[in-house]
């Protein structure tokens, strides 16, 4: 897509909505990229802390679930009264 089409395209979604939590987000999100520009967010990570994202973003997806019926049993005494 064309960046003035883009841009356009943009401009019409911000004044088409009076969603203000929505416009608070996007523009975060503006402010948070335009100061990060040409910079990773894992940039300011040590090597052992890089090391460990890299191990935690090849787990398995389920490794460590349980179920919802152990869930509720490990629960329990939580969502009881005294």
């Amino acid at each position: 897509m064309a960046l003035d089409k883009l841009k356009k395209e943009l401009i019409s979604f911000i004044e088409s909505t009076d969603n203000e939590e929505l416009l608070s987000l996007v523009k975060e999100d503006f402010v948070f990229y335009g100061k990060t520009k040409g910079t990773d967010i894992t940039d300011q990570l040590s090597e052992t802390q890089l090391k460990e994202l890299k191990a935690l973003s090849e787990e398995e997806d389920l490794k460590e679930t349980i179920t919802l019926v152990e869930f509720n049993r490990a629960t329990e005494k939580w969502r009881t009264k005294s």
